[in-house]
């Protein structure tokens, strides 16, 4: 494994490489500003709750339910504001942008004539969004997100995202690469299935 403290220090590490295959959140972008842009959108559905935002985010940042934190702390906790909250943030359009360099980045290994492809966890409507508002689908050849495949139970370390990358890129193991942020699931199907990894060490990632 090679570890990296700077996302765009990874085209540096492709030699001998076919296929370059990406995590997304803390990985191209930052996934806090996806949390932040949510409670933004939830202060703004609750407008009479005051201070709706400041309430989540010192949840959040305490490592508390936030949703149900904020909202009891405002006197607002009922289970049909819980919904609309939760409804809010999964549905969201996010105001997210990639990391510096990532976009640049990404064209320069499509360039180069390796393939590129992503394999992300997570609901789909919310991993779908995320990928919309960045502006990424067309820079990727294949984009697995693991929820589609068969629910949460296909997430990383699941290896069935990563066999099924193989199969439709049409490249051995043995010359691709696995680029994520989180140490404890990111590494572990594609290091048992003979792939390379790049551990790109987010200290500002939420992992």
């Amino acid at each position: 494994m090679i570890e990296i403290r700077n996302i765009l220090e990874a085209a540096d590490h492709l030699e001998g490489i076919d296929a370059v295959i990406f995590d997304m959140d803390d990985t191209l972008y930052s996934e806090k500003d996806y949390v932040r842009s949510g409670y933004n959108k939830i202060a703004e559905a609750f407008p009479e709750v005051p201070d709706l935002f400041e309430k989540l985010w010192s949840a959040f940042e305490a490592g508390k339910p936030a949703i149900d934190c904020a909202l009891e702390e405002a006197g607002a906790l009922t289970e049909d504001n819980k919904a609309k909250a939760i409804q809010v943030y999964r549905f969201q359009m996010p105001d997210i942008t990639l990391y510096d360099g990532v976009r640049c980045m990404l064209k320069k290994i499509r360039e180069s004539g390796r393939k590129l492809g992503m394999i992300t966890d997570g609901r789909p409507e919310g991993q779908r969004a995320k990928i919309e508002a960045l502006g990424i689908g067309p820079l990727f050849d294949e984009i697995i997100i693991t929820d589609e495949l068969g629910g949460p139970e296909k997430r990383k370390p699941c290896e069935d995202a990563f066999a099924l990358m193989k199969e439709k890129m049409d490249v051995p193991f043995g010359r691709m690469v696995y680029i994520g942020d989180n140490i404890r699931k990111d590494f572990i199907a594609p290091e048992k299935l003979g792939m390379k990894s790049i551990y790109f060490i987010n200290e500002k990632g939420l992992y």
